[in-house]
């Protein structure tokens, strides 16, 4: 069958030599999957946050990186436009199910 492990082995019972085939099969684990946050989804809630929870007006575009991976503790940045400067916007991935912060632009 694909995707089934089969291994035999000798056993000795008592001095004696009495070989058999024990078949073990397991099904290997599929690999978890590799979630990563949608960059756009986050650009426009870095926008959102910066306006309507730091209170900043002049918000104008964010541009957050491809691929970045929801692992938690991990952090990672985006740029944001501010006042017509580019600013840099750190978030912070707080848990496995895409829970994230986001910092104050600096």
């Amino acid at each position: 069958m694909p995707g089934v492990l089969t291994t035999a082995c000798t056993v000795s019972i008592s001095g004696i030599g009495v070989t058999t085939t024990v078949t073990v099969t397991a099904t290997p684990q599929a690999p978890e999957a590799h979630r990563v946050f949608v960059a756009a989804a986050v650009e426009r809630d870095v926008v959102q946050v910066l306006r309507d929870e730091y209170k900043i007006s002049d918000v104008g575009l964010a541009s957050c990186p491809l691929g970045q991976a929801v692992d938690p503790g991990s952090s990672f940045f985006c740029t944001v436009g501010v006042g017509g400067r580019t600013k840099s916007v750190k978030i912070m991935v707080k848990s496995v199910d895409g829970e994230y912060e986001v910092g104050q632009p600096e």
